[in-house]
Order: structure tokens, then sequence, then C-alpha cells
């Protein structure tokens, strides 16, 4: 990774909350990670952009295929989504 930097932010409580509840969950295996995960899938440039473009587009896919009886379990949901956001932020490393 290369040198580090300690940096103060302030964030509202509610993002706190849920960066600490990512990392108790095993998504992270520190605050530290986890921003720096954001970040990377961020990227500064813009390229958030575009991955929030082909989320919406994932999710008007499934939502075109899902027949309308269909109930999704929020939690899988939520895990996969996850799972997604970090193979974005691995192929930045």
């Amino acid at each position: 990774m290369g040198k580090t930097e300690r940096l103060t932010v302030d964030l509202p409580s509610e993002l706190v909350a849920t960066l600490r509840e990512a990392v108790q969950r095993g998504d992270f295996g520190s605050e530290s990670e986890a921003v720096g995960a954001i970040l990377r899938v961020w990227g500064g440039n813009g390229d958030f952009v575009d991955d929030l473009e082909s989320l919406r587009e994932m999710v008007g896919e499934g939502l075109a295929e899902a027949d309308a009886g269909d109930v999704v379990d929020a939690d899988e949901v939520h895990a996969e989504l996850r799972g997604r956001i970090k193979a974005i932020a691995d192929r930045r490393k």
C-alpha cells in the first residue's frame, strides 16, 4: 500500500454508526480499511458516478426481470451489493 497518514474527519453520527456496523459485521477489518475502500471506489475523478449509474442499470434490469410476486430477502441483497462494492475496490488497489 505504501506510506500512511493520519486524517481526522468530522462525520454525522449516523455515518459513523453505519461505518462501525460494517466493521462489526466483518465487511471490513477496520474503520480505516472501510474508508479506504470507499475512497478507492470513488476514485476522486467521477468514477463513482459511473459505478452508481451501472448499479442503477442493474437494479432496473432486476426489477424488469422479477415477477411481481417475487420476494427477495433484504439481507441477501445487501450482502451481494457489499460484495460487488468490495470487488470494485479490490480491482482498484
